[in-house]
């Protein structure tokens, strides 16, 4: 059953990209003196923009409909999944990849590429799970849930996903004491390849248990609140209804995901819900995350039909580490409140370069979640919100989830390329030696689930993609409609659309489906604008930078066009 219903709206802000136009601004002058002078030389990086150039990266036609028919089935299939009737955007925006909104050195990770796509999928544990090594075919972060009723023996209602059931071992009895989720933020296949060999502790769960290979998202677009919605209700984000960051909610404003760290707006069950309330709220359910947008694998809490308050800890980054939750609906534990400060972890990283000058590789330690100080941290409040909270103590099957959100955060600034991730990646890998470490000797019988939400971006210097302005692409757009003074366009923005203000549309005689036209016909020229274009980029000027733009609403008709019919086959596998 979904939960009860309750809207947290966000009040407008002005202008929300500005800032970030502006940052861009500066990151893009920055980037294009500096991005091509890594550790391999300027070389690289030219000839991979110059390789784009030479495929021809125009199109013929700026009509929607066509362009995005044109994607690959794949790719329209996630999109499709990820669309919702009422919250998704109002012009969806697909860049052509491997080009994504941003600037140089700040990525983004929204779209339906197979190299944003691919995540790893990893059950584990010595009594429970086989071990399978690499299990081939399609796998999806939905089939999780499905996959949980089968490890416990709850019926649970039926999902968009289907039972793992080639990982469980057979004629096992009873159900496992604890079964623990474990989001690696923004490691997808892609992250994993660049760093082979840095991650020793996944790839023994890899080769002990079960690992699909070719597991996905599955939907687009590719975010955090989506995923972690897809993964603990086993429905794609068109059924759930969190399809984003920010989105359109029921009365029409444009909301944050999960405000008020309430998630009604999920509209429906988590596989822990389900099995909270069928088992008489006999297990413990907890959860320790970065920020509201992890909630949704977990549940509603209190506010689920028949729910308990289940334990919830958000590590405020903010904050400097302090830990809070949502008392109206979770509980937040209240040894974990005092004496779990950053500080010694930040000092003890502090030191490790021989130099006590609060930073780590020239990046400050604290203000940021995005270093092995911060891993370390939630390393061992994740191994004290489990004892303490007794986790895993009897025969009962408890539920804990935990996001680290340090490499996700290290992609943004850094790339997956960087040093930086390298190190963060590592860290993360000897936290899941601990957690694997206190499992084997304090519960025994339990399974492990490693996945992503996401995968992510890599260099510009590496893939020469072009990373699109989103503060001068919403300002082209205003300008070409003639929108200017007080008046905004656009209601909220994204790196995968545009939410528009319908009275301001109306107001100039503006169509979604010209807006459309408008993104399909934009080029790197349009989104650079005066002066040479960076170095490695000269022949690009007239490329357009999205793949295909186009209103929507018209999704059904992009699908009659692509599979003759409203909507992809029911047995897609993307």
């Amino acid at each position: 059953m979904p939960a009860p219903k309750r809207m947290f709206v966000r009040r407008r802000r002005r202008r929300p990209w500005r800032a970030l136009a502006a940052l861009v601004v500066v990151a893009v002058a920055v980037g294009a003196a500096a991005v091509y002078l890594g550790d391999d030389g300027p070389r690289r990086g030219r000839s991979a923009a110059q390789r784009l150039a030479r495929a021809g990266r125009t199109f013929a036609t700026l009509d929607p409909v066509r362009r995005a028919c044109a994607l690959d089935d794949e790719q329209l299939v996630r999109l499709w999944r990820g669309n919702h009737p009422r919250h998704s955007e109002d012009v969806t925006l697909v860049p052509q990849e491997p080009n994504y909104m941003g600037a140089f050195d700040l990525t983004s990770h929204s779209g339906p590429w197979d190299y944003l796509q691919r995540i790893p999928l990893v059950l584990y544990g010595p009594q429970r799970i086989r071990a399978a090594g690499r299990v081939e075919g399609a796998a999806n972060l939905v089939d999780v849930y499905a996959t949980m009723g089968a490890l416990t023996g709850v019926d649970l209602p039926p999902s968009d996903g289907r039972d793992l059931d080639d990982a469980l071992r057979r004629g096992v009895d009873g159900i496992p004491r604890l079964v623990v989720t474990v989001v690696w933020d923004g490691v997808g296949r892609n992250t994993l390849d660049v760093w082979d060999g840095r991650w020793p502790t996944l790839a023994r769960m890899e080769r002990d248990g079960a690992s699909y290979v070719d597991a996905t998202v599955g939907s687009s677009p590719s975010i955090t609140p989506a995923s972690h919605g897809s993964l603990g209700t086993g429905a794609w984000p068109r059924t759930h209804g969190v399809t984003a960051i920010e989105y359109r909610g029921d009365e029409g404003r444009v909301v944050q995901a999960i405000g008020g760290r309430d998630p009604a707006a999920l509209d429906a069950t988590t596989f822990a819900d389900a099995i909270d309330a069928a088992l008489g709220n006999a297990p413990k359910v907890g959860l320790l995350g970065f920020n509201n947008w992890h909630i949704p694998m977990m549940g509603h809490g209190l506010g689920a039909p028949g729910g308990d308050a289940d334990e919830l800890a958000i590590v405020g980054v903010q904050a400097r580490g302090d830990i809070s939750g949502n008392d109206d609906l979770y509980t937040t534990p209240g040894y974990l409140l005092d004496g779990h400060g950053l500080a010694r972890y930040a000092a003890e990283l502090d030191r490790e370069d021989g130099r006590v000058d609060d930073a780590w590789l020239g990046h400050d330690i604290v203000a940021k979640d995005h270093n092995p100080a911060w891993v370390r941290y939630a390393r061992d409040v994740m191994l004290e919100m489990i004892e303490g909270g007794g986790y895993g103590g009897d025969d009962v099957t408890d539920f804990f989830f935990v996001n680290f959100k340090m490499t996700d955060i290290a992609g943004h600034e850094w790339s997956i390329d960087s040093r930086e991730m390298a190190a963060v990646l590592e860290e993360q890998d000897a936290a899941l030696g601990a957690l694997l470490d206190y499992l084997d000797r304090r519960v025994r019988d339990y399974v492990v689930v490693l996945t992503s939400d996401h995968g992510h971006t890599r260099s510009t210097r590496v893939t020469g993609a072009w990373p699109i302005r989103p503060g001068v692409f919403r300002d082209d757009v205003e300008a070409h409609f003639g929108v200017r003074g007080d008046e905004d366009l656009f209601d909220g923005e994204g790196a995968y659309g545009l939410y528009v203000d319908r009275a301001v549309m109306r107001r100039h005689g503006v169509t979604l489906d010209a807006i459309a036209r408008f993104a399909n016909a934009y080029t790197v020229h349009d989104n650079w604008g005066a002066g040479p274009l960076p170095d490695g980029y000269e022949e690009r000027a007239d490329e357009h930078v999205f793949a295909a733009a186009y209103p929507t609403r018209d999704l059904p008709e992009v699908m009659r066009c692509k599979f003759d019919a409203p909507r992809p086959p029911r047995d897609a596998r993307a």
